[in-house]
């Protein structure tokens, strides 16, 4: 707006038609700029966010397991043969094509009554089910078996991530990284399995070489690798893999 002023009369003037439409088009450009830049903000801003959210669950989770799995063979009770270790259902046992790994553990800090004797709260264990992880809690129906049957609250096996948010696509576990040395029988090598859920002191496993009563040391790792995804935004995916080196070799006579 502008003022005309002369001697005579003063002469007030609004915008022109082509004023207005380039006042509104420069208004318009300056709030679609807002916009697009408040748009990609917001989309960044709920990036990492889920990218947060999947890394908190599925890292939380690894952490637990590779922790626990660590343990496995650690033994409590008086000077002696090692229960934790022998070749039963106390060693580790990955089964399932290996989307399960049973172990055990002298779990004296859950109260355990017996000390260095194997019960119902030395067993554990860990699974995926229905998009989910599942972590074995004891052996709650007394049965004294133990495998990887069962699922949900009320059974062995308890869940461990939220299905709710979080997809869990894969879980597995291999022996790779594991050895096993014949110390009886002279000019054996390392047997060292590649991608098997046999232990390497096994009668399966590729290299093994043992009769009845030969002394067998087999150091243990187990490779644990675990993908998920956010339920709501698929496009949001992700991928652990950690190997874990047991700190309780076996040392043992075979059967």
């Amino acid at each position: 707006m502008f003022i005309i002023r002369d001697s005579r009369r003063i002469i007030q003037a609004g915008v022109s038609l082509v004023e207005l439409m380039v006042g509104i088009t420069v208004g318009l450009v300056v709030i679609a700029g807002a916009v697009a830049t408040y748009a990609v903000i917001a989309r960044s801003g709920a990036e990492i966010f889920g990218s947060a959210k999947l890394n908190e669950e599925l890292r939380g989770a690894m952490d637990l397991i590779t922790r626990d799995i660590r343990r496995a063979g650690s033994f409590q009770g008086e000077p002696g043969a090692n229960l934790f270790t022998v070749i039963d259902v106390t060693n580790i046992k990955i089964l399932d094509g290996g989307a399960c790994i049973l172990f055990a553990y002298d779990a004296t800090f859950r109260d355990d009554t017996s000390p260095g004797a194997v019960d119902n709260k030395d067993y554990f264990g860990y699974k995926l089910s229905n998009g989910a992880i599942y972590a074995r809690k004891t052996n709650a129906d007394g049965s004294g078996v133990i495998n990887c049957a069962g699922s949900g609250f009320g059974s062995n096996w308890e869940r461990l991530t939220d299905e709710e948010t979080v997809l869990i696509t894969s879980l597995s576990f291999q022996t790779t990284g594991s050895r096993c040395l014949n110390l009886t029988q002279s000019g054996q090598t390392w047997v060292s399995p590649t991608a098997s859920t046999n232990p390497a002191c096994d009668s399966a496993t590729p290299g093994y070489v043992a009769t009845a009563n030969d002394r067998l040391f087999e150091k243990r790792q187990i490779r644990v690798r675990l993908a998920g995804k956010l339920k709501r935004r698929e496009e949001f995916t992700m991928v652990l893999e950690e190997p874990v080196l047991l700190a309780n070799d076996r040392i043992f006579n075979v059967p």
